[in-house]
């Protein structure tokens, strides 16, 4: 049911809202101080009151503008004591730019008996207009989006980072002649001496085994000038180690790795080892989570054989250490014994590594067999993610050569035919890289594993490591072997476990399998 407009009373209060966008003060001459005085010119000839006036610098395509939600409340407490009141603003797409806010916004007042007065569109206009303009609003905002994007994703095919906010480390410069004609932005990325330091530094600390949070306060403690004026928090911090832009890579959508994508124009501030030994660093920590009395071998890794939720390490005087369910919405009554446990999963790596780190030549031979194996996997998902890559520039460059066609025909360089022909095989490679993409994107990447040297070099360390005093160090051993555990109890005190192998894991275990089968 609407609402019925209250009996108005007294002189009517003028309410005037005023916004901008980012840019669009500069683009078409809306400023504020332009409107506000627009709106209060037209309040003054209508003898009405000029009451509050908001203001909000935000897009117009925002609902939640804090200002525009302030001046809604403040019309709809006057109309509850039974004031009139008018809304000005200097044009219409000032209340926004999307059309089933505008749509909602009006009916809402009008249902309050609130007119609304528009100074350039010459005062009160009708439902339809209103409508109208939402709509033309609204398709503005939706081509300039597109505008801007093509121009991104063109920017980004060349090989150049398209301009936006400048990533902590860099500085936007201008872009020289020779950069312009090979497709550069206006202003090109470049490391700022002054800060790139800092940037690679906060790397190394995770590289090294430090913690986001732990990383995060080593960089709210540099001077402000070595933050570039920042206030780097955890969030930043975290997702600042995950940004592309650092090893010299595009953001990529999907599931597909960055190391995959061909190296960008600029110049990066870690090297891939670097990065990816950072990003393995923090999947680790979101996996497993710090231990923080270092007594408990599993936690993050050990899951409740009952529920299939986390267990956690719990202790009580008179009872042995044992890990019990973390499930809190659903009592669930899992736990194991710590000891048989932790000895369990060690036996079993033990038993792999005691394998694959044999210095008996005919293993050796073997064992690199079957890696070599295991690898064409990986291999062939490098060749797909390659020709992925290659797709994705081709479809690129034809949606620029429809462009460039476009401009073509318009200069009167060619003709109409001439387009056609242009157009007509730009749309074909269009058409035929889209769809091999699409095709390409169902098939599941396969986990691609480290090279054998690296693993055998590392594995009697990992051997050495795991019957160490020291938790926090098995727990890095762990960390690269193993994604879940759940123990299994076989009688009191005895416990079978069922472990979720990460891929170097698995390919160890496989391998194992395999080589003490044939011996």
């Amino acid at each position: 049911m609407k609402k019925v407009a209250q009996q108005q009373t007294g002189v009517t209060t003028a309410l005037i809202y005023t916004r901008v966008s980012s840019d669009e003060q500069a683009r078409e001459g809306l400023s504020l101080d332009a409107q506000l005085a627009d709106c209060r010119r037209h309040a003054a000839q209508h003898g009405w009151i000029i009451g509050d006036e908001y203001q909000d610098v935000l897009s117009g395509t925002r609902d939640d503008r804090p200002q525009y939600q302030a001046l809604l409340s403040h019309v709809r407490r006057r109309r509850e004591q039974g004031a009139p009141v008018v809304v000005v603003v200097a044009k219409l797409d000032r209340f926004g730019r999307k059309l089933l806010e505008r749509v909602r916004c009006r009916e809402e007042l009008k249902d309050l008996g609130v007119p609304v007065h528009s100074v350039r569109e010459g005062g009160e206009v009708s439902d339809l207009v209103a409508n109208i303009l939402a709509s033309v609003a609204q398709e503005e905002v939706r081509q300039l989006g597109e505008r801007v994007s093509a121009v991104r994703r063109h920017v980004a095919a060349n090989g150049w980072r398209p301009v936006g906010a400048c990533p902590w480390g860099y500085l936007w410069r201008p872009a020289t002649d020779d950069e312009r004609r090979q497709g550069a932005p206006r202003s090109v990325l470049e490391p700022n001496p002054e800060t790139a330091p800092y940037v690679r530094r906060a790397f190394e600390l995770v590289t090294n085994g430090a913690t986001v949070r732990s990383t995060m306060r080593w960089v709210a403690s540099l001077p402000d000038a070595a933050r570039g004026g920042r206030s780097l928090g955890h969030s930043a911090v975290g997702k600042l180690l995950r940004m592309p832009v650092y090893v010299g890579r595009q953001e990529r959508s999907g599931d597909g790795d960055v190391i995959d994508g061909p190296p960008q124009r600029w110049s990066p501030l870690v090297d891939d080892a670097m990065w990816n030994k950072v990003q393995h660093r923090i999947d680790g920590h979101a996996r497993m989570p710090r231990q923080a009395t270092g007594q408990y071998l599993l936690t993050g890794l050990i899951h409740c054989p009952l529920c299939g939720a986390r267990m956690c390490g719990w202790r009580v005087r008179t009872r042995s250490p044992r890990y019990r369910c973390e499930r809190k919405t659903v009592m669930c009554y899992g736990d194991a014994l710590m000891a048989p446990v932790d000895a369990a999963v060690i036996e079993e790596i033990d038993s792999v590594l005691a394998v694959v780190a044999s210095n008996d030549p005919a293993l050796g031979d073997a064992l690199q067999r079957e890696w070599q194996a295991l690898q064409r996997p990986a291999e062939h998902e490098t060749s797909a993610t390659q020709l992925g890559v290659s797709l994705e520039r081709a479809a690129a460059k034809a949606k620029q050569r429809l462009t460039d066609a476009a401009v073509l025909l318009v200069d009167g360089t060619i003709d109409k035919a001439g387009y056609e022909r242009l157009r007509d095989k730009a749309t074909a490679d269009l058409e035929a890289a889209e769809t091999e993409l699409a095709r390409m994107s169902g098939v599941k990447a396969v986990p691609r594993l480290p090279p054998l040297r690296d693993v055998l070099r590392e594995a009697g360390g990992w051997s050495i490591a795991l019957h160490s005093a020291d938790v926090p160090v098995m727990r890095e051993v762990l960390s690269v072997l193993i994604e879940s555990v759940v123990p299994v109890r076989q009688s009191v005190g005895r416990y079978k476990t069922k472990i979720n192998w990460t891929p170097t894991g698995m390919a160890l275990h496989t391998s194992a399998k395999l080589l003490a089968s044939a011996a």
